[in-house]
């Protein structure tokens, strides 16, 4: 509030406070309406600018895309003159109107490249992402073959490929679900076999295993779609 010497007078804080809720519930509840105007940008609670620069007095806030006062400047905007006050809660508000413009501001951002490990891959590695369909992913510990047949199989941790819920015969997929969830493109096998040992030992009887591969403590294994036993491909 302007006083006669032309300073702005200070409002009581429990005054300004009640009125700052009040004008906060005018914004959401009247606010949109100013708006309509295509040369009003926003409208909030803000204290009042004098020659640029803030004082202690709330307002009502516009900010417009060009600040204009003639009748002729106002119609070739197609806008209209905005009040000088409001009243809310009975009292009489004033208001204040800033030339601020928005415009969107963006930047194009690349799609983030899928690792190749998390990806569909053929032929099938070690360390590549695999896993039960009730499981995040894991990784491919080893492509292991049966001693007779020379089947191919995927040999992984028990959690990877079997889990608490696995069964014989269940679907795996490379890559596992949580790198690509598109269960039915990415079957790669079932689920033929699991075991449990301690650390140290070997509990397999019919497949050949990598040394790293005997510290497991928890094992599954996957037979993979190829037959070929000089290649593990899907």
């Amino acid at each position: 509030m302007a006083t006669k010497n032309g300073r702005t007078s200070r409002t009581p804080r429990p005054e300004k406070d009640e009125l700052a809720v009040a004008l906060r519930k005018f914004i959401r509840t009247k606010g949109a309406d100013y708006l309509d105007d295509p040369n009003v940008s926003s409208v909030g609670v803000g204290y009042k600018h004098v020659d640029g620069k803030p004082t202690d007095e709330l307002t009502v806030q516009f900010t417009v895309n060009e600040k204009v006062s003639e009748p002729e400047a106002l119609e070739a905007l197609g806008t209209s003159p905005l009040p000088e006050s409001i009243t809310v809660n009975g009292v009489e508000v004033p208001t204040d109107v800033i030339e601020r413009s928005y415009e969107p501001a963006f930047r194009r951002v690349p799609e983030a490249a899928t690792p190749p490990r998390k990806t569909r891959l053929d032929p099938i590695v070690p360390g590549v992402s695999v896993g039960h369909t009730s499981v995040s992913a894991g990784t491919i510990g080893c492509i292991v073959y049966d001693v007779d047949s020379h089947t191919p199989y995927l040999l992984s941790n028990w959690h990877v490929l079997h889990n608490a819920t696995g069964r014989v015969g269940d679907t795996i997929v490379q890559p596992g679900p949580h790198d690509d969830n598109r269960i039915d493109d990415n079957r790669v096998g079932r689920l033929v076999g699991r075991t449990w040992g301690r650390p140290g030992t070997v509990p397999w009887r019919r497949s050949r295993i990598g040394s790293s591969i005997r510290r497991s403590v928890g094992s599954a294994w996957s037979r993979t779609r190829s037959g070929n036993p000089n290649s593990a491909t899907r």
